[in-house]
């Protein structure tokens, strides 16, 4: 087995693992994360000086936020269905070499529903890696440290703005 084979075949089963350990491994759905996982790992890599889109939790944070009733449900069939189609234009991208990802990234920003669709993820994307680690992504302020931000006082103590915890 290839080096490439192997790391792929890693993530995607340590995606699975972590999604039926949430209880959110749907046999519907779960191509469609590992999609939306991958696709966001291209779109926020890991740099010099930023975390990549797993480091900071970007599919962990859609995950514990999708079932909220201020989660936009609409949102959520858009990226699911958007993974999807995705998945069926280009079967191969989860084993796809990195340039070859890129590339595919690329093509798909070239036409207008791609486009929308990769404006989500990276919206969603972003979202995960500013908010406040309670909601589930920046994980240990690793965006805030990289981009030297002092989080506002007081920080939330619950999530959603509830104060007695329910």
């Amino acid at each position: 087995m290839h080096r490439r084979v192997f790391l792929v075949n890693s993530s995607l089963f340590s995606a699975t693992a972590l999604l039926n350990a949430k209880g959110l491994f749907d046999t519907k759905n779960s191509l469609s994360w590992l999609v939306i996982k991958e696709v966001l790992e291209i779109v926020f890599p890991k740099t010099k000086h930023m975390p990549s889109a797993s480091e900071f939790g970007a599919v962990d944070y859609l995950l514990k936020n999708i079932n909220h009733k201020t989660f936009d449900k609409d949102d959520l069939n858009y990226l699911l269905q958007g993974a999807k189609d995705f998945n069926s234009s280009f079967p191969k991208f989860l084993k796809s070499s990195l340039e070859e990802k890129n590339r595919i990234i690329k093509q798909v920003s070239q036409n207008s529903y791609g486009q929308n669709w990769l404006s989500y993820l990276i919206y969603y994307g972003i979202e995960a890696m500013l908010s406040d680690p309670i909601y589930g992504g920046n994980k240990n302020q690793i965006a805030y440290k990289a981009l030297k931000f002092q989080a506002g006082e007081p920080r939330p103590k619950f999530k959603y703005g509830k104060t007695d915890g329910i």
